[in-house]
């Protein structure tokens, strides 16, 4: 007898194709109006860009151990890039059979620690 979960799965196939890229393609589109959010989020400085773009902030942090260089032009990369690489991660939970709320609950889940480790950061400067 197989388990419900394998019931569940075979009743509910992961998509394919062109439909199981819908997360990296939303990612992209914000991704590329990322330096438009963050215009937006200005006045809620600085917590709204920490909730929003947390690992932008992050890679900004010179108590990382980074050169002033990649302090400088990783958060530049990162404005772009955080939304289509969370997109990847959605697709991958997607795609192991993971509901989609589970799937938004991880991203939640990473920002709100990314913003937890900035917290700290501020704390202790």
């Amino acid at each position: 007898m197989p388990t419900r979960k394998a019931q569940w799965r075979k009743q509910n196939p992961s998509p394919r194709g062109l439909t199981s890229w819908w997360p990296v393609f939303v990612g992209l589109a914000l991704g590329a109006a990322g330096p438009q959010l963050r215009t937006l989020l200005e006045p809620y400085a600085p917590w709204g860009m920490r909730a929003v773009f947390p690992f932008v902030e992050f890679a900004g942090l010179r108590e990382i151990g980074m050169s002033d260089e990649l302090t400088r032009t990783l958060p530049q990369l990162l404005l772009f890039l955080q939304f289509p690489l969370e997109g990847l991660l959605t697709r991958g939970s997607l795609g192991r059979g993971c509901k989609l709320s589970t799937a938004l609950g991880q991203l939640f889940f990473l920002h709100a620690v990314a913003a937890l480790v900035l917290w700290i950061v501020a704390l202790g400067s």
